[in-house]
């Protein structure tokens, strides 16, 4: 009981001092899907292999509920966002040396991408920085129309992101950010129950307005 009278006493200033806002906020994101992995085709299959290589970024959309902790010019900012998202990936069956089928086909997910970033405000402007855990609800693979092939993704992943933000009058918020990932969405691809070695990541660049209540 006394350390926490302790703690509490040693922290009261700092308290004293914060500043802490809640807001609403939500925007668009660009998203890419990072592949490059060849896996080897079913015993059912007509063709030797499938190569699967990321394409272009697909724009999705996010929002939820944001609060920040100022102290001076420093901040924490928490984040709770639902997120929908895609990417394009090519899917190659290479029946032969010579001869290829190639499809662009998407990967989409559903999920709720919990950021915590840290920042240093000079004026309005700011910069930022912090890690940001998905919890992934729904997905949509691009192997799903390909016969004995199951890609099953994880059902959390981590990463980072950093960024600029603007302040506009104390009560509007933008924010641009790059995320980047330090896991893999999925760790295998299942052919006839078989796993595969399978390596795929996403990134993305995130545009958000945010309005503090």
């Amino acid at each position: 009981m006394k350390r926490l009278i302790l703690i509490l006493f040693l922290f009261a200033p700092v308290l004293a001092m914060s500043q802490i806002k809640f807001g609403v906020k939500g925007g668009i994101t660009s998203t890419s899907i990072k592949v490059n992995e060849t896996i080897d085709a079913a015993e059912s299959a007509d063709y030797e292999t499938l190569k699967v290589q990321g394409e272009n970024a697909k724009i999705g959309f996010q929002g939820g509920l944001f609060s920040r902790i100022t102290i001076a010019s420093l901040y924490v900012q928490p984040e709770l966002l639902f997120t929908s998202t895609s990417g394009e990936v090519e899917v190659t069956e290479v029946l032969s040396a010579d001869n290829k089928i190639s499809k662009i086909r998407e990967q989409e997910f559903k999920k709720l991408d919990i950021p915590i970033m840290l920042g240093y405000k000079f004026g309005p402007a700011r910069v930022q920085a912090g890690p940001v855990a998905s919890i992934i609800i729904d997905s949509k693979s691009a192997l799903t129309d390909y016969d004995q092939y199951n890609e099953e993704f994880n059902g959390a992943t981590w990463g980072y992101q950093i960024g600029v933000g603007l302040d506009i009058f104390n009560k509007v918020t933008l924010d641009v950010k790059y995320e980047g990932n330090l896991s893999k969405l999925g760790d295998s691809v299942k052919v006839l129950g078989q796993e595969r070695s399978f390596d795929s990541r996403n990134s993305q660049v995130v545009f958000n307005v945010g309005i503090f209540f």
